[in-house]
């Protein structure tokens, strides 16, 4: 008779997020690996480029290095989650933050700003995040945009992140998951051979160039207007 699944209370789940948040952040944008802090990759991308120019050429960059034959082998003697995620999908939260991070900062964005990095987050569960903020009571139109996540109370950004953690460790940390995500969240799914599931790098890069693309041309129409 095969073993029953083990339960997982949520309070494992949300303190196991945390801890997993704790280092996508300090990581995932300072650098590892064959990446640089996020935000040196983004003035390297810059240079020559327009933003929009800059921001295809890194989710180009991250989506060949994640995809690459033995990049979650090699990792793992650079970096370990405190989490128990299977090796694939730490590496590919970490890819995933490092290029968020890049995109936020490639739209003038300042990475140590505590709204900034929430929004890097949710970047991670895509559509999903319009549902985390509306769980705070955030009011959340067709995007999710820094401008919107800007007027959140810090208290209120923290719990957030906390539930994206929970959100992510339960994705994948467990036999059981006790979070579905809605359909056409851009994460990892099935892998092959070691690589990263490059379409879930390139979903999370799209949508991070949307959230912080919309917030610099509504910062940019409000100072045409004040001038």
């Amino acid at each position: 008779m095969a073993n029953p699944t083990p339960k997982v209370d949520d309070s494992s789940l949300a303190r196991a997020g945390e801890k997993l948040i704790e280092q996508l952040l300090k990581v995932g944008l300072n650098g590892f690996g064959p990446f640089k802090g996020a935000e040196d990759s983004a003035q390297e991308a810059l240079r020559g480029r327009t933003p929009d120019e800059a921001v295809k050429v890194l989710i180009r960059n991250h989506c060949a290095i994640a995809g690459a034959q033995g990049f979650v082998t090699n990792l793992g003697g650079i970096v370990t989650l405190p989490v128990a995620l299977p090796a694939n999908i730490g590496a590919a939260y970490l890819v995933q933050t490092h290029l968020a991070g890049a995109i936020a900062a490639v739209h003038g964005n300042e990475l140590d700003a505590e709204e900034v990095r929430s929004a890097v987050l949710l970047c991670l569960v895509g559509n999903a995040g319009s549902e985390v903020l509306k769980r705070f009571g955030v009011t959340v139109g067709s995007k999710v945009t820094m401008t919107m996540i800007e007027r959140i109370p810090v208290a209120v950004i923290r719990r957030i992140n906390k539930r994206v953690g929970f959100m992510l460790v339960a994705k994948y940390g467990t036999k059981r998951s006790v979070v579905t995500l809605a359909k056409g969240v851009p994460l990892v799914g099935g892998l092959v051979g070691g690589g990263v599931d490059t379409a879930a790098t390139w979903g999370v890069g799209k949508y991070a160039h949307t959230t912080f693309r919309r917030s610099a041309e509504v910062e940019a129409a409000e100072a045409r207007a004040e001038s």
